[in-house]
């Protein structure tokens, strides 16, 4: 099969996607507490998502009723103990417009006339941190702040709109401040040019990569400073790749574009994904209600990280743990993505379960209890696939110390990590597929084995040991 084919065959699947009224819901979503301010002349639910480095869905509040955190701030505003917020806070205002005195003025005093309508009562201080029309609507962003607490608003509107009728527009408040803050505008009125706004501290450098390469074990991108220096506006059809943020000669933040933990995958035309070609993975019974959910989950992955080409194939399917489990890869080296459940959607492995980032309430945990899991990796060699198998903590994903390892002859019978010498684990080959016990980062060769005890496939294991990552690239957030 031609790569022409493969890349038809993919497209078919995207073809058969009617997204949302949110086009980012469909990517991994990450649950952190905010809450949602629906205020008089809120028409219609469109949505502005505040995220902290990831994102993820909020939980709505009652209409006309403003929400506080409750972490024990009922009167609104969330601590803030970090210099880089503070940096964040005390930033000029930004944005096409944010150069007129007068509009930010009278902005200013309206909104902090405003401040117990929206709760908050007990942050005496307004600043406006963003307005714009650069996306054919007019965005506003105000902080609330104290000396020890924040919380920020942003509002939405037609294009023109006074100060005294935006304060009545929609509002997505009471959110958590934080150093690098990404927010997802979604269009007003006539203007449905959907928007990802990355503010970081003024004098920072945000720069981004729009597509990335695998070369060996790792990842490699080529970065472009944004034109706007230390804030960037990204229009929806760009938000592919990563941006980097760089504060005093650190980078502080590197990850996705408008990125979060949980796949909503919404395919409606099974997929028409090609198998890998060897023995190995020629004789596997699959159906389309196996692979479709895996499908879906690498095009967004794939696509969220500059990394959607050339087309997957079907490494390996087969169960663990009694779930169904799909491994989808490049016919050769590089990426790799094990899906197990079945159903649409699923939650995204980062880091190991000690690592691993808070996800959400017990009530998030329940809702998401039988949602499929996803990892992701690189392919140790041509002829070897690796990856590690996922489990459940709480309302999130982690990784595990299994290692499941697929290699692509017929031949191979058992498959052993060998690390100085000696052989660390081992594992017999059935359905294909080998796992092993190693902890995450163990850097050691994998072979696989015949019966004759012949070496038939070999390649070395490289993944991060700390942080989260995403195909092996490092989530950076370090402020």
């Amino acid at each position: 099969m031609s790569v022409d084919e493969l890349r038809a065959g993919l497209a078919r699947i995207a073809d058969g996607v009617v997204p949302d009224e949110d086009p980012y819901g469909r990517l991994l979503r990450h649950a952190r507490r905010r809450r949602r301010c629906r205020f008089a002349g809120y028409g219609a639910a469109v949505a502005v998502l505040l995220v902290a480095a990831l994102a993820g869905p909020a939980t709505l509040g009652a209409a006309g009723l403003p929400w506080g955190p409750d972490d024990g701030h009922p009167d609104g505003g969330y601590p803030v103990d970090s210099p880089w917020t503070w940096r964040l806070l005390d930033s000029p205002p930004r944005g096409s417009l944010a150069g007129d005195a007068n509009l930010v003025a009278e902005l200013t005093r309206v909104f902090g006339a405003a401040r117990d309508e929206f709760g908050m009562a007990e942050l005496p201080t307004v600043k406006i941190l963003w307005i714009d029309e650069s996306a054919g609507f007019r965005q506003l962003v105000v902080a609330y702040h104290s000396d020890d607490s924040a919380a920020l608003f942003t509002f939405e509107a037609p294009l023109g709109t006074s100060p005294g009728k935006l304060v009545d527009a929609g509002a997505y408040g009471n959110l958590r401040p934080e150093p690098f803050t990404v927010l997802d505008f979604f269009g007003s009125g006539t203007a449905q040019r959907n928007s990802v706004l990355g503010l970081a501290p003024a004098g920072c450098a945000v720069s981004y990569a729009r597509s990335a390469r695998v070369v060996g074990p790792a990842v490699q991108r080529r970065w472009t400073p944004a034109p706007t220096g230390d804030h960037m506006l990204v229009e929806p059809g760009f938000t592919q790749g990563w941006w980097r943020v760089e504060c005093d000669g650190q980078t502080r933040q590197e990850g996705p574009i408008g990125f979060s933990r949980e796949l909503h995958g919404k395919g409606a035309v099974p997929p028409d994904l090609p198998r890998d070609d060897r023995p190995a993975t020629s004789a596997l019974m699959l159906d389309a209600e196996m692979v479709r959910p895996a499908a879906e989950s690498w095009r967004d992955l794939a696509n969220l990280g500059g990394l959607d080409e050339p087309a997957p194939v079907i490494r390996w399917a087969g169960r663990l743990d009694g779930e169904a489990a799909v491994l989808l890869g490049q016919p050769g080296p590089g990426p790799l993505m094990l899906h197990v459940g079945s159903g649409g959607g699923g939650l995204l492995a980062l880091a190991t379960e000690e690592q691993a980032t808070p996800d959400g309430t017990e009530t998030a945990a329940a809702s998401r209890a039988g949602w499929p899991l996803v990892a992701t990796g690189i392919t140790p060699a041509y002829d070897l696939a690796a990856v590690r198998v996922p489990a459940r903590s709480g309302g999130h994903a982690v990784l595990t110390d299994r290692l499941l390892v697929v290699p692509a002859r017929a031949t191979a019978a058992r498959v052993e990590a060998v690390a100085d010498g000696r052989v660390r684990a081992t594992g017999p080959v059935r359905a294909g597929a080998a796992e092993l016990t190693l902890p995450v980062g163990a850097e050691v060769t994998l072979r696989a084995l015949d019966r004759n005890g012949r070496v038939v496939a070999s390649g070395r294991l490289v993944e991060l040991a700390e942080g989260e990552r995403l195909f092996n690239e490092r989530i950076v957030s370090n402020w």
